[in-house]
């Protein structure tokens, strides 16, 4: 640690630990020293100790657990709400993941009146449903349920734990802007079940509508997203 750095001592020591789970020394699960271990170890009050603690813990690096110890936490897939359409295969991958899929439910449906007036089609027109559970490094981090106009019928055709958003673009059908909604709900026991979390667990749930460069609708989809292994960042 150097003492006599314009950059405050706690914020040192939080970086030496980022440093440290970012080159593997400290893994996910992996629980921290002790105040009294880390002020001894590098020399600084347990107040400094507290401090980067709390810092890496508002920053989502570490959780920590009352009357057990701090842990370092599960990397979470990281998005950012701009003016950007990103797939989830490219946001993973961006994120040092691999990513993969599922596949749950792919049919043709009579839409509710809601999904209807998203997708701009009439209620006794069919739309394909795809359900899909989307993993990171083999964990489960999203069921994606989107619903789509008779016109992306083509993507029976594809490899459908691929990139949706590939195949958009080998069709001529650019992504450009999006209407988002975020809200939270909990967990029913099938969901609880595919996510790995408790039933009634609160999750994050987000829907898209999707156009492309002419302004039709792509797709309406509904992410339900387990809060512990992603993170929402909203660009106004």
């Amino acid at each position: 640690m150097i003492k006599n750095s314009m950059v405050p001592l706690y914020q040192q020591l939080s970086e030496k630990i980022k440093q440290q789970i970012a080159d593997g020394k400290l893994k996910a699960g992996d629980k921290l020293m002790t105040e009294a271990e880390f002020s001894q170890h590098f020399e600084v009050s347990r107040i400094t100790v507290r401090k980067a603690i709390e810092l890496l813990a508002d920053d989502g690096f570490v959780v920590r657990k009352q009357g057990i110890g701090t842990f370092v936490a599960e990397k979470k897939l990281h998005r950012v709400v701009d003016n950007q359409i990103i797939s989830f295969t490219e946001m993973s991958k961006m994120d040092g993941h691999v990513p993969s899929a599922e596949l749950i439910t792919v049919e043709w449906i009579t839409p509710d009146g809601s999904i209807a007036r998203k997708l701009r089609v009439d209620e006794n027109e069919k739309v394909l449903r795809i359900v899909r559970l989307r993993k990171n490094d083999d964990v489960p981090v999203m069921i994606e349920d989107s619903y789509y106009p008779k016109r992306m019928e083509f993507l029976l055709k594809e490899n459908l734990l691929g990139s949706t958003y590939e195949f958009f673009h080998n069709h001529g059908l650019i992504p450009t802007h999006s209407v988002k909604t975020v809200e939270i709900c909990y967990a029913t026991p099938e969901e609880a079940q595919r996510l790995g979390v408790p039933e009634k667990h609160a999750l994050l749930l987000q829907k898209d509508e999707v156009f492309d460069q002419d302004d039709e609708v792509l797709h309406y989809s509904k992410l339900l997203t387990n809060p512990q292994r992603y993170r929402l960042t909203i660009v106004t």
